[in-house]
């Protein structure tokens, strides 16, 4: 990294804020980055939070040519104090939530001559005279990425993906052989309510291999089926965990590479959906009941099977293994993709792969 006094010092620090990132919060953050590097080269790029991100371990190399600086676990005020001492410039991009909570920081920073561009619903509490209202995009994604459009007053380019390694390339070709069955990749470990059940993982992956696909199980740190049990009822399943990779970032490379080549992923809401989603792979994704207009995979080619809720709850374990085949089904049907192998693609697009009428209608100020 740079020395701060090797920036640009009359380009503004800019910070971002946010409260925790796991995988997927991660991950949805990155085209808000990318397109603040490009608005604001000169920029000392600040990334901050209150307790942990993925964004400075798990998917730091994904972000480290973005962010000079790293700040977890760390107060805004402390951030600020390093960063934006009296007299310099700086923008804060809070990506928390909660109106209570940002409108105190805004009344903090005013008269201190630091911008704020702050995650307020519809941006009604971060206009500015001049400007005209936008609506927030409903997907999380593209409601980072308007804040940094604001801040340029211009439409920047938006862009989820993630480059795969060579190396995890030729591993994953390695661990797939020379099978010329379509491949499907099942995930089930995850937190909480979002695991998947060891009948469910049995039941869907035998019926693809009965239908000619090649089932490989990603087996991803957290809880869910026991790769042993699923092998033990279903012998003809592969299972891909990290003990194939050198270090859990290969690893994850890894699962990038195979999300290359399958037809489609299937596995529950959450960090490894979105991680498929940054190499367009096919999904079904399996709903607790999370927001997926806020928080869908960033594919054109997804399936969503809600689990049925008891009381104010839903586990992905209760969605009925029929609505999750017929699902899986209809995708492997469409054999759709949003583009071709990205082995075959030498260079980024740089138009969104998913984007609503309001996104791509909607004024900037």
């Amino acid at each position: 990294m740079e020395s701060v006094s090797a920036m640009d010092s009359s380009a503004p620090a800019l910070i971002f804020y946010a409260r925790n990132d796991a995988l997927g919060d991660g991950l949805l953050r990155i085209p808000a980055l990318r397109a603040a590097r490009t608005a604001f080269p000169q920029s000392r790029v600040v990334y901050g939070a209150m307790r942990g991100s993925s964004l400075s371990h798990v998917l730091h190399k994904h972000v480290a040519h973005l962010v000079d600086d790293f700040r977890t676990k760390t107060p805004l005020s402390a951030i600020l104090a390093e960063f934006a001492q009296r007299g310099r410039k700086a923008i804060v991009v809070d990506l928390r939530t909660g109106v209570p909570g940002l409108m105190l920081t805004a009344l903090r920073l005013a008269g201190r001559g630091i911008r704020y561009e702050a995650n307020f619903a519809g941006h009604l509490l971060s206009l500015r005279w001049g400007t005209r209202l936008t609506l927030r995009p409903e997907h999380n994604a593209w409601r980072y990425h308007r804040l940094v459009e604001r801040l340029a007053g211009r439409h920047l380019p938006f862009d989820h993906r993630l480059d795969v390694p060579d190396a995890a390339r030729a591993l994953a070709r390695q661990l797939r052989g020379g099978c010329g069955r379509p491949l499907v990749l099942l995930g089930g470990n995850a937190h909480g309510r979002k695991c998947m059940s060891e009948d469910q993982v049995v039941a869907v992956a035998g019926n693809l291999i009965d239908a000619g696909y090649r089932v490989l199980y990603l087996a991803t740190p957290g809880s869910g089926p026991a790769p042993p049990a699923l092998l033990a009822r279903e012998g003809r399943l592969q299972v891909a965990g990290p003990e194939l990779a050198p270090d859990i970032a290969s690893f994850d490379d890894l699962l990038l590479a195979l999300g290359e080549m399958a037809v489609a992923y299937i596995g529950m809401e959450g960090g490894l959906a979105h991680l498929m989603a940054a190499v367009m792979t096919p999904a079904v994704i399996v709903n607790n009941g999370a927001n997926m207009e806020r928080w869908r995979p960033l594919s054109n080619a997804v399936e969503v099977v809600t689990a049925p809720r008891r009381g104010r709850s839903a586990n992905v374990a209760d969605a009925p293994v029929e609505a999750i085949l017929d699902a899986a089904h209809r995708l492997l049907a469409t054999g759709r993709r949003d583009h071709m192998a990205a082995a075959a693609v030498p260079e980024r697009r740089e138009t969104a792969p998913v984007q609503s009428a309001s996104d791509r209608t909607a004024d900037l100020p």
